[in-house]
């Protein structure tokens, strides 16, 4: 069977982590926001008690504060960097690796030079559109591709198809 649409992109480090991080502050901001109420309310009891309690006693409150707010500002940031070089070493490669998306009437199918994936329609959560990529979430694992990589069509008929397969598309404006 031909697939539908192909998609080849050659994926970097600044590609994926514009898709993960985006994808990352699109579906986690309600833990990011609790997270961080969590840490500010760490620091106010860190500092009330610096004023009025042995000092001793609030350094965790300050330590695990700040090691909150720096996770959900960096922390995710550098998590994504590991991963991609775990990825790209793999491939024999550090700056970037060759993949090929082939779009099926029922999967996707994801092939790099020592790697195939095959993800059934019916498995993705969530489908995001950004700028210059698209991000497909299925069980908890990711999918970065480029919007502008794919042979003979457009990225608009890819997402109309995508729409057509009853999964949630959300276009972000991150």
């Amino acid at each position: 069977m031909k697939p539908r649409y192909i998609n080849r992109t050659n994926l970097t480090l600044d590609m994926y982590s514009e898709g993960i991080i985006s994808s990352y502050k699109t579906s986690h901001k309600m833990l990011r926001v609790i997270s961080t109420a969590y840490a500010i309310i760490m620091l106010f009891i860190a500092f009330a008690g610096f004023l009025y309690f042995d000092w001793i006693i609030c350094i965790p409150f300050l330590v695990l504060g700040l090691a909150i707010i720096f996770w959900n500002i960096w922390g995710y940031k550098w998590g994504t960097k590991k991963s991609f070089m775990r990825f790209a070493k793999l491939h024999s490669s550090h700056y970037q690796v060759e993949m090929e998306y082939r779009f099926y009437e029922d999967r996707l199918e994801q092939e790099t030079s020592k790697t195939e994936l095959t993800v059934m329609y019916k498995d993705f959560d969530v489908v995001y559109i950004m700028k210059n990529s698209m991000i497909i979430i299925f069980n908890k694992k990711v999918i970065v591709m480029d919007r502008n990589s794919f042979v003979d069509v457009s990225d608009t008929n890819v997402i109309e198809f995508l729409k057509e397969k009853s999964i949630k598309v959300i276009e972000s404006k991150a």
